[in-house]
């Protein structure tokens, strides 16, 4: 049951404001409180807050499409990085591969924990890599080897900088207060404009509120892109970083040490 409302929680919350505003608007017919005759630039209105809609909504799903990639880069990047370490290791042997392993791992789980609560657990975590850099230099790993993993590590921060402004920053946040306003208004107009036939006229209130109302919603769900586990079927998946945790955590067998 929880599942099910998860899934189409948008959809239930944006039909029961529409069942109140029919009621509402069914109300002001009784009572005959309907104030506002039916003209040509009701159409007009309608259709500039929809466009106010689309145009946010566009905007949005922008950053949200670019949220999407970032687990899939994140956790190719780490992957990426404890390979190339297993390689320098392999010749130069000057750092400690398990620890490195698992210090990425560190970073991995940092990372999804950043995303979700804001814990900046990533952003130390990947700064502590800087220690077996200084100890591959100690040890005369040649210098491209080590500037490649330094480029990783400044990707990663990079990629964990983005989400965390993507989390933070609502789009024109001014813009979001004038789409608010507008369905606020246009909703109040047409609650008191008298249309006839009138059981027609408020199926089509029914419907121009519930589209309003639903495009409002997934804006602000979408201007977020990871929210807590669980919190919404919109959120944007991190199961390719739990992926790379589940890789990392396990010893490959030709690395030396202890796992």
């Amino acid at each position: 049951m929880y599942r099910s409302f998860r899934t189409y929680r948008i959809f239930f919350i944006s039909l029961t404001a529409t069942l109140v505003i029919v009621a509402i608007k069914y109300l002001f017919h009784r009572l005959g409180w309907e104030l506002v005759a039916q003209t040509g630039l009701h159409n007009s209105v309608v259709a500039g807050v929809t466009f106010v809609l689309s145009f946010l909504m566009s905007a949005a799903i922008i950053d949200y499409k670019e949220s999407e990639r970032i687990p899939a880069d994140f956790a190719a990047n780490v992957e990426d990085m404890y390979n190339d370490a297993a390689a320098i290791h392999a010749s130069y042997p000057v750092f400690d591969l398990t620890r490195f392993r698992r210090q990425l791992r560190k970073v991995a789980i940092g990372f999804g924990q950043d995303v979700r609560h804001r814990s900046y657990n990533a952003r130390n975590d990947i700064n502590q890599l800087n220690q077996f850099f200084t100890a591959m230099e100690a040890g005369k790993v040649p210098p491209n080897f080590i500037v490649k993993l330094k480029q990783q590590q400044t990707q990663l921060l990079r990629v964990r900088h983005r989400v965390d402004y993507i989390q933070r920053i609502k789009f024109i946040p001014s813009a979001t207060i004038l789409a608010r306003s507008i369905v606020t208004m246009v909703i109040v107009l047409l609650v008191l404009t008298e249309i006839e036939p009138f059981y027609g006229g408020l199926s089509i209130v029914g419907l121009i509120a519930f589209i309003q109302i639903y495009m409002l919603i997934l804006i602000k769900v979408i201007g977020k892109p990871f929210h807590h586990e669980g919190a919404t079927q919109d959120d944007v998946s991190l199961f390719l970083i739990s992926s790379v945790v589940s890789y990392l955590s396990r010893k490959p067998k030709d690395e030396p040490g202890n796992a």
